[in-house]
């Protein structure tokens, strides 16, 4: 019996004799393993890196926060800017996700590394470009964004510790997308949680002279991060350079391969423009909010802080989904690389529904963990119940976006993801909040109802398999 299992992908052999003694032992190709095992190995050093960059910016303005209300402000007003950078950033790392984890599913290691360069080459000439593009541009972009004369010189000097260290952002993410793409998830969680160490360290100490360092207030925050940042590249490029983890990137790995510079822009770029869509939308959702009252756009904001956290699991589901998927269409086994988004979806949408059924009961008693408003906690409470139905939904979604991620089909992946947010989303919150007449409420219905259209658009079309095919080809490099 092979369970439905089709022709040309072969079942793994767990019944293998033993190595003779002295023999080395041959571990089972990523590909070859139980799907259910590997999905939830891949995805929990995902999910504690994924909170690890909450924690960044948790601790940045913990401590700035300590300044006064114009640094909090300077840094709040540069975020948008920045956020723009991690975007690019993340869309074009998913490059090397697809990339690495189709070449690895086909045991092309020498295509894989070669791959790896071309994403860390490429990144770097976008990210110079970027960073010289920040310096040169910045001060007129944070008075555009809505920096005052009072806190624009506290904005620049963090603005510009940031934009000068755009290169190692760049950077580390590839080496994370690179790695990831070969199965190595616990490589990048051990970097991200030495860098936020660090980083946590040296934030008090450059913020406010501790010791023997300089006293550099809002600046001292943005070295810390540049510093931790720098800390976390060096040791990712040592380890791709030096071929520990599978992957070894050569100096003539980064002279450009056109053949693989055009697919890595055409995976990053319609998720870095996807991303950036995303943040736009949550702006324009801000504003939407704000036409209900003060205690409307508090409870929005908790209610945010809060979702964020939930959405973790799914997070790490759908990048790891998107390497598992990647690498069986490497190694030629469409079938089973549907499969694995299946699951990917059947375990997030378990995990979520726990999640409703606790918020359905235990919503007022979060948000009372924040807010001792009554009446921000009554919004809040109804946020927290439909948004955490919305989030059901939105998990299918996520995985399923993973899996196209690996596919290299981001360009689908952004359809349905600004399908859902521009085209269902925000109208339906201005009619449903306003026309129809049902207040802040209505906002909530229509966020809920967005997500349900959207998890079932993709559903559908992505049932349809069109998607299984490899975006590869060897590159005899």
């Amino acid at each position: 019996m092979t369970d439905g299992q089709p022709q040309g992908e072969p079942m793994a052999d767990v019944s293998s004799p033993q190595p003779m003694p002295g023999e080395r032992v041959q571990r089972p190709r990523l590909v070859d393993r139980p799907v259910l095992p590997t999905l939830v190995r891949l995805a929990w050093p995902i999910v504690v890196g994924h909170v690890l960059h909450l924690t960044y910016q948790l601790v940045d303005t913990f401590w700035v926060g300590r300044l006064g209300a114009e640094p909090l402000a300077a840094v709040s007003v540069s975020f948008p800017l920045i956020f723009i950078v991690f975007s690019l950033a993340a869309g074009f790392s998913i490059s090397g996700v697809a990339l690495v984890s189709q070449y690895s599913g086909a045991e092309q290691k020498k295509d894989a590394s070669l791959a790896a360069g071309q994403v860390i080459g490429f990144s770097l000439l976008l990210s110079l470009v970027l960073a010289v593009l920040g310096l040169v541009f910045g001060r007129a972009l944070l008075g555009w964004v809505g920096a005052g004369p009072e806190i624009l010189p506290l904005a620049w000097s963090y603005f510009s510790i940031l934009t000068s260290g755009i290169p190692l952002i760049f950077v580390f993410f590839v080496f994370t997308a690179v790695l990831e793409g070969t199965g190595d998830t616990i490589t990048p969680m051990k970097l991200k949680v030495a860098s936020v160490l660090l980083n946590i360290v040296l934030d008090p100490l450059l913020i406010f002279g501790v010791w023997w360092f300089p006293n550099l207030g809002i600046a001292g925050a943005a070295l810390a991060t540049v510093v931790s940042r720098f800390a976390a590249a060096a040791v990712g490029v040592y380890i791709l350079v030096s071929g520990r983890r599978g992957i070894t990137v050569r100096p003539s790995h980064l002279i450009p391969r056109w053949s693989l510079i055009r697919l890595v822009v055409r995976i990053g770029t319609p998720a870095a423009l996807g991303t950036s869509a995303v943040a736009v939308a949550m702006t324009v959702m801000t504003s939407i909010v704000a036409g209900f009252g003060t205690y409307a756009l508090a409870a929005w904001g908790v209610g945010n802080r809060v979702l964020s956290l939930i959405r973790m699991p799914s997070m790490g589901f759908a990048r790891a989904t998107g390497v598992l998927v990647g690498q069986h269409l490497g190694a030629n086994q469409p079938y089973t690389a549907g499969r694995t988004a299946w699951t990917g979806v059947g375990v997030n949408v378990g995990v979520m529904a726990l999640v409703v059924v606790a918020f359905q009961f235990g919503a007022e008693l979060v948000m009372r963990l924040f807010s001792a408003d009554l009446e921000v906690i009554a919004i809040g409470s109804q946020y927290l119940r439909w948004g955490a139905v919305a989030y059901g939904f939105l998990a299918v979604q996520q995985v399923l976006g993973g899996a196209l991620d690996g596919a290299g089909r981001t360009i689908h992946k952004t359809f349905f993801l600004l399908l859902n947010i521009w085209v269902l989303q925000i109208p339906l919150a201005g009619v449903f909040s306003s026309t129809l007449g049902l207040g802040v409420d209505g906002i909530w219905y229509a966020i809920a109802v967005a997500k349900f259209a959207g998890a079932t658009a993709i559903t559908v079309w992505f049932a349809r398999g069109t998607w299984q095919r490899k975006v590869i080809a060897r590159q005899g490099g």
